[in-house]
């Protein structure tokens, strides 16, 4: 199976070196931008999966980076990782594009959960055999009643004398 690539758009060298060795272990491969401008090319000449940028990449805040990266590709799914956020500022980066968050200090259990959860598609089970059934049960006998109530309601009402 080959896996995504992820971008890394952060400009603290730690979090870049934390991140590569996370991601690299579990087989992605990934890109790194220490600013928006980077990362907007990098958008441009290959297919990312997923971004993960910081709140603040040399001094330009997430929700910026985020608009300038949706212009790239307005269906990259993007992860900040932040050290305080407000609910303020989480609603204003959703609403931007954010798809999730990671707090720092990084967790690398928790890093490489989120990114799954995006990446790689829960697979869907069949619902059980009884469940269909009783849904056509529910289904046939909603149709006989409206039946009914037509019938009742077509019937040529009798004087009474």
């Amino acid at each position: 199976m080959a896996y995504p690539r992820i971008l890394i758009v952060e400009d603290t060298r730690q979090t870049v070196d934390d991140l590569r060795d996370y991601f690299e272990l579990e087989g992605y491969e990934t890109e790194v931008a220490l600013n928006s401008q980077v990362a907007v090319s990098i958008i441009a000449e290959r297919k990312m999966g997923l971004a993960l940028i910081g709140m603040e990449v040399r001094e330009v805040p997430a929700i910026e980076i985020i608009k300038e990266l949706r212009s790239a590709d307005p269906l990259l799914p993007i992860i900040v990782i932040y050290e305080n956020k407000s609910k303020r500022t989480e609603a204003a980066l959703t609403k931007a594009g954010a798809r999730d968050f990671i707090p720092k200090p990084l967790n690398k259990d928790v890093v490489l959960q989120k990114v799954k959860n995006i990446l790689e598609p829960k697979e869907t089970k069949p619902l059980p055999k009884e469940h269909a059934l009783r849904t056509k049960t529910v289904r046939r006998s909603r149709s006989k009643s409206r039946i009914k109530d037509q019938n009742q309601n077509d019937k040529p009402k009798s004087k009474k004398t």
